[in-house]
């Protein structure tokens, strides 16, 4: 992944490349692999509708959505040549690049659309949402495809107990998020947004340029580790509040208090469709039938892909 492979940031969300999809596979795996033991949450991914033979969607009682932006960075192996003014000011905060860095663009904003997808996550974000671009930090993207490292650090890791010596138990270890870096979207910027690029190294050290500014960044353990508490707590969204917090996010969509009427309406209308379509359905429950037709809306207009972490009954 060379400096000269870097493309213009897709607009449409049809036009995203298949290696995005292959993060949320993983990332959908790996939260999958960590909660197979628990029987009151579940990750219930966007798919439209395999979850519901399950027979989750009916028994949910309250969820936790996580608004994850897909990104498949470039490298650079010789930051302080082909990125010198980067370089210059990351070398000023200490930052360990020597081995390199990785970088990507925000995305270009779409005709027509009312703002910018950086400007909609950085509002979600302000507005108490959980919201991160999701990169891995590895150059051979053959490990994408494999969940991490392609020897030792996979996402799943095979290990045998020997019982009486001669057969074997096979378990399988909780997944390894460190090959992936969660960053906030931070910040607004001025100008055009595919002019801003976010550079980070192995050790997950981040930076917004053009207008230099040091950002926080999570591992994906943190991002999982918050999502399970959170399920728990009370900050959840449930059946009494789904319609608040519907609203709200579509409101964020065209254009937040900028919105035009008929664009929300029009959001809007698309946005129950789908839920009424889904509240037929067997087994689905309003606010579950509300959050799909929500992550629905919010995918064909943005790009952004939404995970649930769901409490059922017992």
């Amino acid at each position: 992944m060379g400096k000269k492979n870097m493309m213009t940031p897709w607009v449409h969300p049809a036009d995203a490349p298949p290696i995005e999809q292959s993060i949320h596979d993983f990332i959908v795996s790996a939260f999958r692999r960590q909660t197979d033991f628990r029987r009151d949450v579940e990750i219930i991914p966007i798919s439209p509708g395999a979850e519901a033979k399950r027979g989750w969607d009916a028994a949910v009682l309250e969820a936790v959505p996580l608004y994850l932006q897909y990104k498949l960075p470039d490298f650079s192996a010789r930051p302080q040549v082909h990125h010198k003014a980067v370089s210059l000011v990351r070398k000023q905060w200490h930052f360990h690049d020597a081995d390199g860095i990785f970088y990507f663009r925000l995305r270009k904003q779409a005709e027509h659309e009312p703002r910018s997808q950086h400007e909609l996550l950085v509002e979600l974000a302000n507005l108490g949402h959980r919201v991160y671009y999701v990169a891995p930090t590895f150059v051979d993207l053959k490990r994408l495809r494999r969940g991490a490292e392609l020897f030792h650090n996979e996402a799943y890791l095979n290990g045998g107990i020997s019982i009486q010596y001669r057969n074997r138990l096979e378990q399988v270890y909780a997944p390894i998020f460190r090959d992936l870096i969660c960053i906030p979207p931070h910040c607004n910027v001025d100008g055009l947004p595919e002019r801003h690029r976010f550079y980070y190294n192995f050790v997950h050290e981040v930076s917004l340029h053009s207008e230099p500014t040091m950002v926080p960044s999570l591992t994906f353990q943190d991002v999982y580790d918050d999502q399970l508490e959170t399920v728990h707590g009370e900050d959840t969204v449930t059946n009494e509040n789904v319609e608040e917090y519907s609203a709200g996010v579509l409101k964020s969509l065209v254009g937040g208090h900028l919105a035009d009427e008929a664009d929300f309406a029009q959001t809007f209308q698309y946005f129950d469709g789908h839920r009424r379509a889904l509240l037929e359905a067997r087994g689905t429950n309003n606010l579950m039938a509300s959050l799909r037709a929500l992550s629905q809306t919010v995918w064909l207009m943005t790009g952004v892909q939404v995970l649930l972490t769901a409490k059922r009954h017992a």
